[in-house]
């Protein structure tokens, strides 16, 4: 779950966020639907505790959460498997069999196998955001914060990335932040649409 109580945030003196509040309950998924430039990244990493210089309280009560930046922020001097691979060690979990049948399947999912020993620089942009959503899943989180995850994919991929969580997931709570209508009508439970800035308040509709 995840519980927002009246967050502001403020930049350069610039209001960003004012007195925000809302809930998504658990195993939701649901999007964060707003223009680019109207404080969706800002949102989101105030809610995965990225940036805690706000006012207001943030709960999840949640395990383990991850996120998916909207800059996929691979090494550059690392494989697309060791990319994916990075975030395990730090969290020493083991490479064991189990983990690398979950990895093919990925990777047959998401269209990236064979690509295995590539570098950033060899692929293409949707590729790098794949392998991003890849290494952030493989680690079993039950909160997953993802800014435009799909703005460089189309929208099949993206449908089977998303059925593919829930498959692997079913009780996992998704918050997405997008600027598409198309995506977010298509993968959500509910969409909360930004109807005004500074974010102070959203229209929630379900599709």
């Amino acid at each position: 779950m995840l519980r927002a109580n009246r967050i502001t945030k403020i930049f350069n003196r610039q209001t960003i966020i004012d007195d925000l509040s809302f809930s998504v309950e658990p195993g939701e998924t649901v999007t964060l639907m707003a223009p680019s430039g109207s404080g969706k990244t800002t949102l989101i990493s105030v809610l995965a505790g990225i940036d805690p210089d706000f006012s207001g309280t943030v709960e999840t009560g949640t395990r383990q959460q991850g996120v998916v930046f909207q800059d996929p922020g691979l090494f550059w001097y690392k494989t697309v498997q060791e990319n994916i691979a990075y975030p395990l060690g730090l969290r020493k979990i083991p490479w064991c069999r189990n983990m690398e049948a979950r990895c093919r399947e990925w990777m047959a999912v998401t269209g990236l196998a064979g690509f295995e020993g590539h570098y950033p620089h060899e692929i293409s942009r949707g590729m790098k955001q794949k392998c991003a959503i890849i290494r952030t899943f493989l680690c079993n989180p039950d909160l997953v914060f993802m800014d435009e995850p799909f703005s460089s994919m189309d929208q099949a991929s993206a449908r089977l990335i998303i059925d593919h969580i829930h498959a692997l997931h079913p009780h996992i709570t998704l918050v997405l932040a997008s600027h598409s209508l198309n995506q977010a009508t298509g993968f959500s439970d509910r969409v909360f649409q930004v109807t005004q800035t500074p974010i102070s308040v959203f229209e929630i509709t379900t599709p």
